[in-house]
């Protein structure tokens, strides 16, 4: 972050953890942190998140973002302008 923001020239950077998390995985404990249980019914674009205790659908596909395979891991080019060893 120090380095960042010792840039003469405003930049745009990216961190990242290197870690891949689908949007199940942080829906899921989400709800754990609301002590609460997320159920998934349906399949592909028709699929809901269902909370078990309420019966509520708080989570719907939205078609527009839909992915029918997933992505593999995407890799972004590093940018070595603030001298980091990657």
């Amino acid at each position: 972050m120090w380095l960042m923001l010792q840039e003469e020239v405003p930049e745009d950077f990216i961190i990242a953890t290197g870690e891949v998390h689908s949007v199940r995985e942080f829906v899921e404990k989400a709800f754990i942190h609301m002590g609460k249980t997320i159920v998934w019914e349906g399949k592909d674009e028709k699929e809901v998140g269902r909370c078990q205790e309420t019966g509520v659908v708080h989570v719907k596909v939205d078609p527009k973002y839909f992915r029918p395979t997933e992505v593999g891991r995407c890799f972004l080019q590093c940018n070595l302008s603030l001298w980091w060893n990657v």
